[in-house]
């Protein structure tokens, strides 16, 4: 089934025409008209809809719209037990792979014994996609310069 259809077959069991519902959510009836024509529309559009037709987020009908629509969006059939057994196989190695990353990284916390305020830094740095630029292009200017003296040395100009 697509969203489309599920949204169309929730708004008649509601008993809402198309001008009904647009009412309710304050916005022209052709919005909702575009959803059940199948036009690109956003979650949030659909969310705010579905809420004005009385359906919570946590409701089954909503996270049903929900995943039909991502299904739409993205081309993944989610739905499918084998797209869910595929994805689950895949989050474990994830899952796998950052609880590694978190042993190395307090491995290297710990050999370098960092302090608090140092780990704060890390933290701050971590968070602020502009600053972990900024690190890791003084990284390569240090990694460039490995061997070399890294202070500059000042030329004095003689007199002729």
């Amino acid at each position: 089934m697509h969203y489309t259809q599920l949204f169309r077959q929730l708004r008649v069991a509601r008993g809402l025409s198309h001008e009904a519902l647009a009412r309710r959510a304050g916005c022209h009836r052709n919005t909702v008209i575009n959803v059940e024509r199948g036009r690109r529309v956003k979650i949030d559009t659909l969310a705010g809809l579905m809420e004005k037709m009385g359906y919570a987020a946590d409701s089954a009908e909503f996270q049903a719209l929900a995943l039909l629509w991502l299904e739409a969006a993205s081309g993944v059939p989610f739905s499918r037990p084998e797209t869910v057994a595929t994805a689950r196989r895949q989050i474990a190695g994830f899952r796998r792979e950052a609880e590694q990353n978190c042993r190395k990284l307090v491995a290297a916390v710990v050999d370098a014994a960092l302090t608090a305020d140092q780990i704060s830094l890390l933290v701050y740095a971590a968070r602020r996609p502009d600053v972990l630029a900024i690190v890791g292009a003084v990284q390569k200017v240090v990694a460039a310069g490995a061997g070399t003296e890294l202070t500059p040395q000042l030329q004095v100009a003689e007199d002729e």
